[in-house]
């Protein structure tokens, strides 16, 4: 027998066998095929029988500004702007209060579309619910209490608005302030009356809304402007009898307000004791100067400034200057007693005497002035500290005063804000500029939006071929048992021998296969497949040229015995055959040979002595050679390990070309496993579609354990249809046979 080698062929593991499924669609194709017509032709019907909808849309646009008859600001606070005002608009949309406004309007409620409580018979979903609520189970659970009428009006009402919200779809369209308005019904006309309907709707709430609010403005501020009056009255009340009791001028049109005056006179008498008290500073200074000149000649006084610029002193000196010019030009010519030069000398002694005069005067006049600038900047600081304090009192009450106004301005301009609001609000009190418009009002459609009728068919023939065809991969990889050669290299690893094909011929269909079903015209495939396992053995033996083969199952009723036999003629064919029946429980070839169940055997010839060749019998139509097993014995397998059974085989051998030993099933008893010793090798039947995995497993498992080589697996009573699904040829060699045949188990 051969392994297959997966460690050495990576490929095995890597690649899936798309062949294995395509061979598993292909031999469940038919019931593949039963499976999605009938799914298909249920899903047709079903989808006949539906009530067709139709699906009816408009289309609005929302309104990112609203228009206003006059520029005031919006009473309702809604930021049109923001990205949550569009998710808001389409919340109102499928809101519970716009759905209540179009069921009244259009009298929804009295239209079994939405009303299922119009329709005297229940639907059957509807039984079902009340069949199963009726249980006993459920009497604890039940509530008994009545309704009442006003309860079930109004769970009528929520069950026509739910069916409403189920047929109702708002879709915003991405990147516009576009929205349409889906509505599906039963009735075409009915879904675009609806779909417009909803539209409107919510542009009567939203007109409603707004007038609303500003009506409810315009109420609020009628109310408020005459508290505001009072408020403004008051306050100028205040000011006023402020301005009245401390004696103030609101000098509002002048620049500084109550305190100009003070600041203005406070200024002016800085700058005039500035004035005064430089012009004190100067006269001293010269003053002093004087003092110091006194007793010195009035050369000295004249080089004071103060003196020196006098316009007395200054026209006098060029009076005297000139004169002097005069004498010195008549001394030039004259004597000192020339009448011109004593006329010219008394004219200069008299300028002199007038300077001297003028001098006098002067210095006397700046001692009364120095006096007089000292009292005038005594008198002009008394009088501005005077009026500073003055103005420290006045700024306090600026302060009173500045509060008074600020007070009387704001109440003046919320009042005049409130009157001008009121003004406005009441002038477009009953105007409402619409929120949204209809691009597209909704047209009756003329087409069923669905069922799909075709698509729903498609999908439901693909999904239930899908489906069946997962459903038998899902089958194959939970079956438990060998369904053919190549199932169970799949399973296992191993190449088995071959596949023996199920018989099925009409005259064994009430009686046991007859033993010589190998030379059966009818069974040609049966006989050709007993062959190649009969070939494939004789190769797998001539390396050890062991003459030996034994054959077992797992368990009784796999076909070993029938294997055994069939391959037994075929050996018979080329070699001298004998055939073993080592089941000392339960023999069963001496019967299927006509002979007697506990015809002289094994047993007789190694417990009683009898000749070998008594025991041996021969069947003339195969040329087969048979030991039966004898008469029963208590304790089979003593005799079975037993020196003289050995030495039984081994003459047997000197005798024979083959021999064939059908030995017990392995699992039940461990006859098999020391025949198979004695054999050096062990050949194993397994029943298609019968013997489960785990028995194959405990098995081959026994026989490795016991390092005992397993010459090969034969799969027993495969279906015509999975050698045909494997080969290709299941049905070759029937064809030369009777095609009525009747299905029997080899």
């Amino acid at each position: 027998m051969q392994l297959l080698s997966k460690e050495n062929n990576t490929n095995s593991e890597e690649i899936i066998d798309l062949g294995k499924y395509f061979q598993l669609i292909k031999q469940s194709w038919l019931k593949i095929t039963m499976f999605t017509l009938v799914i298909t032709i249920l899903t047709t019907l079903v989808v006949f029988a539906l009530t067709p909808k139709y699906v009816a849309t408009a289309t609005l646009l929302i309104e990112s500004k609203q228009k206003k008859a006059v520029s005031i600001e919006e009473v309702v606070g809604i930021d049109s702007n923001q990205k949550e005002y569009y998710l808001t608009q389409f919340e109102i949309l499928k809101s519970n209060q716009i759905a209540e406004r179009v069921i009244d309007k259009l009298g929804l409620t009295n239209k079994l579309e939405f009303n299922s409580s119009l329709d005297p018979e229940l639907s059957l979903k509807e039984q079902l619910v009340d069949s199963v609520k009726s249980l006993p189970v459920f009497d604890a659970y039940r509530d008994n209490t009545p309704i009442t009428e006003e309860d079930a009006q109004e769970a009528i009402r929520q069950s026509v608005l739910d069916a409403f919200k189920e047929r109702l779809t708002i879709s915003p369209i991405r990147k516009t302030q576009l929205v349409n308005i889906s509505f599906e019904s039963e009735d075409p006309k009915l879904a675009a009356v609806i779909a417009n309907a909803i539209g409107e709707e919510y542009i009567n709430l939203n007109l409603e809304a707004s007038l609303g609010a500003t009506q409810q403005a315009s109420h609020w501020i009628t109310s408020r402007l005459s508290e505001l009056k009072e408020q403004l009255s008051r306050s100028e009340t205040a000011l006023t009898d402020f301005l009245a009791k401390e004696k103030l001028v609101d000098d509002s049109g002048v620049e500084g307000g109550i305190d100009a005056q003070a600041r203005s006179t406070i200024s002016s008498l800085t700058t005039r004791l500035t004035e005064i008290t430089d012009r004190r500073i100067e006269i001293e200074s010269s003053y002093s100067t004087l003092r110091a000149a006194q007793g010195k000649t009035k050369e000295a006084f004249i080089t004071i400034p103060l003196v020196s610029k006098h316009p007395q002193v200054l026209a006098l000196k060029e009076q005297k200057i000139l004169a002097d010019k005069e004498l010195s030009k008549l001394a030039k010519r004259y004597g000192p007693a020339h009448e011109d030069m004593k006329a010219a000398n008394a004219k200069v002694r008299s300028l002199d005497n007038q300077i001297r005069s003028v001098v006098k005067e002067l210095v006397n006049g700046i001692d009364q002035e120095l006096k007089s600038v000292v009292q005038q900047e005594r008198l002009l600081k008394a009088e501005l500290k005077s009026n500073k304090d003055a103005y420290q009192t006045i700024s306090v009450k600026k302060r009173q005063f500045e509060a008074l106004k600020r007070e009387v301005k704001t109440n003046r301009d919320v009042f005049n804000l409130f009157l001008s609001r009121q003004k406005e609000t009441s002038a477009t009190s009953d105007f409402a500029a619409e929120s949204a418009r209809f691009t597209d009002y909704a047209m009756i459609p003329q087409k069923a939006a669905a069922p799909k009728k075709g698509l729903i068919i498609a999908l439901s023939f693909v999904a239930s071929f899908g489906f069946a065809v997962v459903m038998v991969f899902l089958l194959d990889a939970l079956r438990n048992t060998v369904e053919s050669v190549k199932t169970f290299e799949d399973r296992f690893g191993l190449i088995p021998l071959g596949g023996l094909p199920k018989v099925s011929i009409k005259k064994y269909k009430k009686k046991a296969l007859d033993k010589a079903l190998y030379f059966e015209k009818e069974a040609n495939s049966f006989s050709e497949s007993v062959r190649s396992i009969r070939t494939a053995l004789t190769l797998s033996k001539m390396q050890s040229n062991s003459k030996r083969l034994a054959i077992t199952s797992s368990l009784p009723g796999e076909g070993k015995t029938t294997t055994s036999i069939n391959l037994a003629m075929a050996y018979a064919q080329v070699e001298r055959t004998l055939l073993i029946d080592a089941d000392l429980r339960k023999p069963a070839v001496a019967e299927r040979f006509g002979l007697k169940k506990f015809q002289q055997g094994i047993t007789n010839h190694l417990l009683m002595g009898d000749a070998l060749e008594n025991c041996l019998y021969k069947d003339e139509k195969s040329g087969l050679t048979i030991l039966p097993a004898g008469m029963l014995t208590p304790n089979p397998q003593e005799l079975l390990t037993s020196e003289a059974f050995a030495k039984m085989l081994d003459q047997l051998d000197e005798q024979f070309e083959r021999v064939i030993i059908d030995t017990p099933p392995t699992l039940p008893v461990a006859d098999s496993l020391v025949i198979s010793r004695l054999v050096g090798s062990i050949t194993v039947v397994v029943k298609a579609n019968s013997t489960r995995l785990a028995s194959v497993r405990n098995t081959l498992g026994r026989f490795m354990t016991h390092n005992i080589k397993i010459d090969g697996i034969v799969i027993n009573q495969v279906t015509e249809k999975a050698l045909k699904n494997e080969y290709g040829y299941g049905g070759y060699y029937g064809s030369y046979g009777d095609n009525h045949l009747a299905k029997q188990p080899v």
